[in-house]
């Protein structure tokens, strides 16, 4: 396989390890990873050995890696309070970027501050003419969710109603109260817009429901098109049982998993009324869209950093209702 483009991953031992696996199969080459100590690093080094033979160079610090070569493509994977300077440093090297979600969120910045930072990655990108994307990868759900309806010869209609609930068994300490929105929050956002397009939450119709292990949301969202549609969305920490992941438009829901298939590929497999259907790895679909907008100046990203600014908004917007004056 030819690997015409050369990538890097900031903070590989978490979500950022899937990033190094699909820029591989995807016929990158993963020359890269940056983590906080030289032991860390040495670990993650031998984990990705073992997934898809990374034979990279590991490094103990964000600067020494940018120092010591120049990357196509960086994903900063990195806790979320450092996506901002990590971003804006991949960009300086002229590095195509991949960011996780949500784009920026630090607990002792205001809101505004957190807009600033976001907007200023935007604008960052732009000035330097290249890719930048957040990954949120459950917009790929929406072109899912339509092939499905479709086989099943089903026109859900425009979308003026919106539901989605996303549970997930937390960080190992567990995840309480707005945590669990600022983790899974972005994802039903991302697929909100993905249903309905451009547009704009009104504010004024925006309730927050702030719970230990649930964060219950609804809004209006105006369509740029022209209409409203209200959304619903449930993010939950269930630390026992079976998750409950479920999202669609005008109360014709799914229920969605992910799991490996029978030759060991993880894919997505979405159910409507008992009948299953398999569809991409969202998150190998958000990928595989980033590296081939990255090849391809006529392709997009599944989810722009504009796209990622705009969900941050919301995402902002909803938690400081919650908060108390």
């Amino acid at each position: 396989m030819n690997r015409d483009l050369k990538a890097a991953v900031i903070g590989a031992s978490g979500i950022g390890k899937h990033h190094a696996k699909w820029f591989d199969r995807l016929g990158c080459s993963v020359e890269a990873i940056a983590g906080t100590s030289a032991e860390s690093v040495a670990a993650t080094g031998e984990a990705l050995s073992e997934m898809f033979g990374f034979d990279g160079t590991g490094y103990p610090s964000v600067d020494e890696m940018l120092g010591a070569d120049e990357y196509d493509i960086i994903s900063v994977c990195s806790p979320e309070h450092l996506h901002y300077p990590h971003f804006l440093a991949a960009v300086a090297q002229g590095a195509h970027v991949m960011c996780e979600k949500p784009l920026v969120f630090s607990s002792w910045l205001s809101s505004c501050e957190m807009t600033a930072q976001a907007r200023e990655m935007v604008e960052a990108a732009e000035s330097a003419g290249i890719v930048a994307a957040v990954n949120t990868q459950y917009v790929a759900a929406v072109d899912a969710y339509r092939e499905l309806m479709s086989d099943r010869g089903i026109d859900p209609g425009a979308p003026e109603s919106f539901f989605m609930q996303m549970e997930s068994r937390g960080g190992p300490e567990g995840t309480d109260r707005e945590q669990i929105f600022i983790d899974l929050g972005s994802h039903p956002l991302s697929v909100l817009m993905g249903f309905c397009g451009s547009g704009e939450m009104v504010a004024d119709s925006a309730s927050c429901v702030v719970e230990q292990k649930c964060v219950e949301v609804e809004f209006d969202y105006e369509l740029e098109a022209g209409g409203v549609c209200h959304a619903h969305i449930v993010c939950r920490n269930r630390p026992e049982g079976e998750l409950v992941r479920r999202f669609g438009i005008n109360e014709m829901l799914i229920d969605y998993e992910g799991r490996n298939d029978e030759e060991g590929v993880y894919r997505a497999y979405l159910t409507h009324e008992g009948e299953e259907t398999c569809a991409q790895d969202f998150m190998e679909k958000s990928l595989e869209c980033f590296v081939s907008a990255v090849r391809d100046d006529s392709r997009q990203p599944l989810a722009t950093v504009a796209d990622g600014l705009q969900n941050l908004q919301m995402q902002l917007t909803l938690l400081d209702i919650a908060r108390p004056a």
